[in-house]
């Protein structure tokens, strides 16, 4: 093969390569990408006259193992929180879940009811 005939065969394999590039470069962002995912918080429901939050960070979100969090303290106390690893992946998908915390009898016996919702970044 010549050098003229190899160029003009090699610049026909040029819009393959871009195309190629092209599309892979427009795949978007998935919920499991890093950057798609976002910290999210919840504030309780009311009980005995209080609330308190939670944050879900979002690499938790992406982990999705089954994850305990410490709500914030008011009142002297504070209450746990677990979330599920399928509750986690529900976040990461920009879903929406809620659970209920551990009990306290700090200010009476009673709990709290948490919203999460998921949201991109």
């Amino acid at each position: 093969m010549n050098r003229r005939v190899f160029i003009l065969e090699a610049g026909k394999a040029v819009p393959i390569v871009v195309g190629a590039l092209y599309i892979a470069g427009c795949g978007g962002s998935s919920p499991s990408s890093p950057s798609a995912v976002a910290n999210i918080s919840s504030t309780s429901t009311v009980s005995n006259n209080h609330t308190h939050d939670v944050g879900v960070p979002a690499s938790d979100q992406l982990k999705a193992v089954t994850t305990t969090y410490t709500s914030s303290s008011t009142l002297s106390h504070d209450h746990q929180v677990t979330l599920s690893a399928s509750q986690l992946a529900t976040l990461a998908s920009y879903g929406s879940v809620t659970v209920t915390s551990t009990n306290s009898t700090v200010t009476g016996n009673h709990n709290h009811d948490f919203t999460f919702q998921g949201k991109k970044a």
